[in-house]
């Protein structure tokens, strides 16, 4: 009896078993650089959305006459309490640079927050040196969101 048939056949199915290992495992990697991108994006839009509706509402508190102090306060903290998941969320997923911006957007909003729980109103030069300096960063923000996610699919 020959074994070169019996080895050429051995061979041929660790060659076959070989293949279908690799094309298995790149689209598993393919699969999960897929669903780490949509993760991140779902993030970044979250964390976008969150504080452009503080802004907002941080802006409307403002222009609202007639609030007492203790009243001010706890709608300009109620306007900021849902940031906070989202940006935590971001700094454990996103790369650093989109997290020093991100950072660094979040600070401008809680600056607004807190000028707005003193008393600052909606056509005070103060609120709107804050909302103009945050309107910049989270453009920068977007953009280095954006940047990330781009760099993913080139």
């Amino acid at each position: 009896m020959t074994w070169i048939p019996l080895l050429a056949t051995l061979v041929g199915a660790v060659i076959a078993m070989g293949s279908a290992l690799l094309v298995e495992r790149r689209k598993t990697q393919r699969e999960t650089t897929v669903e780490w991108g949509r993760t991140r994006r779902q993030l970044y839009a979250r964390f976008l959305a969150d504080h452009a509706q503080a802004g907002s509402d941080l802006r409307n508190i403002a222009a609202t006459p007639g609030l007492d102090a203790s009243e001010r306060y706890q709608q300009t903290r109620a306007a900021y309490a849902h940031c906070y998941t989202s940006r935590h969320e971001l700094e454990l997923l996103a790369p650093s640079a989109v997290v020093a911006l991100a950072e660094e957007c979040s600070g401008a909003v809680r600056m607004m927050r807190d000028a707005v729980s003193a008393g600052a109103r909606i056509d005070s030069d103060q609120l709107e040196e804050l909302t103009r300096r945050y309107l910049d960063l989270r453009l920068q923000t977007r953009d280095a969101m954006r940047s990330d996610i781009w760099s993913d699919n080139a």
